[in-house]
């Protein structure tokens, strides 16, 4: 029941920022609306990374920008949707691509750590090259949006940026593990759910050590 809600609720913001993103106008709440998961998940860095009190003073910071450019955005609230499309993409393939640089762990491979005691050579290297596969995948997700956004109809980027984005996450999801299947023997093979409990527990770990990392769940695979 609770995993019904949820895919609902997503459907049902995927719907209205489609609708939303294609008004010249919108009142207030719209504009609000826009902004709430972006704020959220920025608010949350900061109160992991500074604490509460430091949160608090950016929410105040936040409300009080958002009188003066609240009219502004009212005619602009594509630009809302746009500039969180496009920064939730180039974050998430800045995250995994420096993970890339050397003297760092691969991103999937680390997320591999949490489930694997064991990781064999063929496992990671399987899991770096993922690493890789996602971090192209990101920045060319962002790169499409900007590309559609300036050169096609608003409708069109809408569709690509509101209603395709996470389908198109899900159907990388499961050509993965179909090739997981392929690739990997028996024993270094896991659920589909895998990433999902992998990205859950280095998130406690890193709360735990005072790190932060990103809140929005890439597709991942260990």
């Amino acid at each position: 029941m609770k995993t019904i809600v949820i895919v609902l609720l997503v459907a049902l913001d995927m719907a209205m920022a489609h609708y939303l993103s294609r008004q010249p106008t919108v009142q207030g709440w719209a504009v609000v609306l826009a902004l709430l998961p972006m704020t959220v998940a920025v608010l949350s860095l900061i109160r992991r990374a500074a604490g509460t009190l430091l949160c608090c003073a950016a929410l105040a910071g936040m409300i009080g920008l958002l009188v003066v450019v609240l009219p502004l955005l009212e005619h602009n609230v594509s630009w809302v949707y746009f500039i969180q499309n496009i920064t939730v993409n180039i974050l998430l393939g800045l995250w995994f691509g420096l993970s890339l640089t050397q003297g760092n762990e691969p991103l999937c491979t680390a997320f591999a750590e949490q489930l694997h005691p064991v990781m064999n050579p063929l496992l990671r290297r399987y899991t770096t090259h993922l690493t890789q596969v996602w971090t192209a995948i990101f920045f060319l997700m962002a790169t499409v949006s900007i590309g559609l956004f300036f050169l096609a109809p608003l409708t069109v980027w809408s569709v690509f940026a509101n209603l395709l984005s996470l389908p198109i996450m899900v159907l990388v999801f499961v050509i993965e593990y179909a090739v997981r299947k392929r690739i990997l023997p028996s024993e270094d093979l896991l659920g589909p759910t895998s990433a999902f409990r992998a990205y859950r527990d280095r998130i406690k770990r890193q709360s735990t050590s005072g790190n932060t990392e990103p809140s929005t769940l890439p597709g991942t695979k260990g």
